[in-house]
């Protein structure tokens, strides 16, 4: 439940990611207009010729690179910022990545927990023939590992946890009753 929903959030980080990258991808290729624009433009003007006239030449030119300088300028800066944008949803990717691996331990774990204890009352179910003080015993330790699994289980597994503590309900009172039969 909590990997589903961190994996959510992971997949919702990497589609504003790839937006992020589809946009810089579009400045840089607007950037390199501007820059082919600009050259073009200041081939175009004959400074040899401005040298030697007092007039105005290519003013229009002028002010086109200008404005074109200028819009590189904000290009640059939106370019800086989506890629710092991009690093931080790279690193929350990452982030969230390892938070899944741990939970996905924490899970085997537990699993491993559940089937070491399955095998062990398997075992301690085939022992029970033995006398009632040995049984008490036994049933106290199955108690006693089975709170271990619930405290474990509670934040991972809530609805297992309820059934593990139905299981050591019943355990109790099978050991109150042996105990009470064993006594008369």
């Amino acid at each position: 439940m909590v990997i589903e929903y961190l994996q959510q959030i992971k997949d919702s980080y990497f589609e504003q990611k790839h937006a992020l990258e589809k946009q810089l991808n579009l400045l840089e290729i607007q950037l390199k207009e501007n820059t082919g624009m600009i050259k073009m433009l200041e081939e175009t003007n004959d400074s040899c010729y401005e040298l030697f006239t007092p007039r105005n030449v290519n003013s229009k030119n002028k002010a086109k690179i200008n404005e074109l300088m200028e819009e590189q300028k904000s290009i640059n800066e939106s370019i800086d910022n989506l890629k710092n944008s991009i690093k931080e949803y790279s690193s929350k990717i990452e982030q969230l990545d390892q938070i899944v691996e741990e939970e996905n331990r924490e899970i085997e774990i537990v699993q491993e927990y559940t089937e070491a204890m399955t095998q062990q009352n398997r075992v301690s179910e085939d022992e029970k023939i033995e006398s009632s003080e040995d049984n008490l015993l036994d049933g106290m330790k199955n108690i006693l590992n089975r709170v271990e699994l619930c405290s474990r289980l509670i934040d991972i597994d809530p609805v297992r946890c309820r059934l593990e503590l139905s299981s050591i309900m019943k355990i109790l009172t099978d050991l109150i009753e042996e105990k009470d039969e064993s006594d008369f």
